[in-house]
């Protein structure tokens, strides 16, 4: 008699978002590519440069954006915006969650990240003024204030040596 073995178990199927990251082909990754390079050149353009016809492009970045694999957004230049610092700020957390204290530091409109995390802080904050008499208002008239906040740890950037907006691997 032969010997039984138990079957593995079917594969889980992938979220959407990572089955859509697996199928990308090299046609997928050059239109990225060549979007990465100037997000507002024309399909045209963008068909002729990766080698295929336009209908192509268009259908690859429909399948792309509605997969929620590329979003085309466009950036903000902060400084010429007139914000001169940027700043990361720990926070300590007392008397409330730390969840509950960032959803109200992101609705500050100078605040441009909230991240919850787990070390020293219980939350991680960036935020840009416009010079530091403005980041000095920020800390102690905002931020301070805010239910919760027990202790802000501010670290200023002097310069920006590397901001990558192109992190995603492909």
């Amino acid at each position: 008699m032969a010997e039984q073995h138990d079957a593995a178990p079917p594969a889980e199927p992938l979220p959407p978002t990572l089955a859509a990251i697996a199928d990308l082909d090299d046609i997928d990754q050059r239109i990225i590519a060549a979007m990465r390079r100037n997000g507002r050149i024309a399909n045209r353009e963008l068909a002729r440069d990766v080698g295929v016809n336009e209908a192509t492009v268009r259908t690859r970045l429909r399948r792309l954006e509605d997969s929620n694999t590329v979003r085309v957004v466009a950036m903000r230049d902060l400084e010429a915006m007139g914000y001169g610092c940027l700043a990361a700020v720990g926070v300590q957390v007392k008397g409330h969650s730390a969840a509950d204290v960032g959803r109200r530091l992101a609705e500050l409109p100078e605040v441009i990240t909230v991240n919850v995390v787990i070390g020293e802080h219980d939350l991680e904050v960036q935020l840009v003024a416009t010079d530091l008499a403005h980041l000095e208002a920020l800390l102690t008239d905002k931020l301070a204030h805010v239910p919760g906040v027990d202790r802000l740890i501010p670290g200023l950037a002097l310069k920006i040596l590397k901001y990558n907006t192109e992190w995603a691997p492909l």
